[in-house]
């Protein structure tokens, strides 16, 4: 089964991710297959792609303007814990790998980029969330770490601001101020009321980071209680 669908940002394509570790693209105007990214050993958890703007920021001052509907680098994970960036400029470049850290249980569930394209947040089984920087190395850059009992994380989004991180767990909804993670003195995150209990499987922010959207549910294994889909208006404070 398909588990994982993402339209490109030019909306030429659409990339599905599925249980037997197949990433493929697949051209909306001819509806056939275009492309197959071979590296996964596991079910498909999440594809990304990185936005645009980091492409501006990258680009040199004597270059064609780039698209900003283009993004040429495609993020997908797994839920063995493997996290892959490709290149969709090079068909038979091999994947960029970032590393799970040590004593870290095999999970991936969910991943998403900053806003400026520089960093990925990959979520872990052991209520932690990953950062790596681009250009500095396989290994992650620091880790977020949940409450004990918060549960696995199961989705991430980033807001418009580039620094307050959306997660996701068993117990929660949280958003994290990435800005004051180190102040130990202070509470880094808070909790974004309406789900508790369930898996949350989608968050979904708007362009304008104006609008929140989350969904939540377990396959009917406990009944329908926490099947939920909930809409947020999200207003800056300050």
């Amino acid at each position: 089964p398909v588990s994982v669908l993402r339209i490109s940002p030019d909306e030429y394509g659409v990339v599905s991710g599925a249980w037997d570790r197949a990433v493929l693209y697949w051209d909306l105007n001819t509806g056939k297959l275009a492309r197959a990214f071979a590296g996964h050993m596991s079910q498909i958890s999440s594809i990304e792609f990185q936005p645009w703007s980091a492409q501006v920021q990258a680009q040199d001052v004597d270059t064609e303007p780039v698209d900003k509907r283009a993004s040429p680098v495609l993020l997908t994970t797994s839920i063995d814990g493997q996290c892959l960036l490709w290149d969709m400029r090079a068909p038979k470049a091999l994947p960029q790998s970032f590393h799970l850290p040590k004593k870290t249980p095999p999970w991936a569930t969910s991943a998403c980029w900053s806003c400026d394209g520089r960093r990925i947040y990959v979520g872990r089984r052991n209520n932690t969330v990953d950062e790596y920087e681009l250009g500095m190395g396989s290994q992650p850059s620091r880790t977020l770490k949940l409450p004990m009992n918060s549960g696995p994380v199961t989705a991430l989004a980033m807001m418009g601001n580039n620094r307050s991180l959306v997660c996701a767990s068993t117990d929660n909804v949280r958003m994290w101020d990435l800005a004051s993670v180190e102040r130990r003195s202070s509470v880094p995150f808070q909790i974004i009321p309406g789900h508790h209990g369930g898996t949350i499987s989608t968050i979904l922010v708007d362009e304008t980071s104006r609008y929140m959207l989350t969904t939540s549910g377990n396959r009917g294994w406990d009944g329908s209680s926490n099947n939920v889909f909930l809409g947020y208006e999200v207003t800056p404070i300050g």
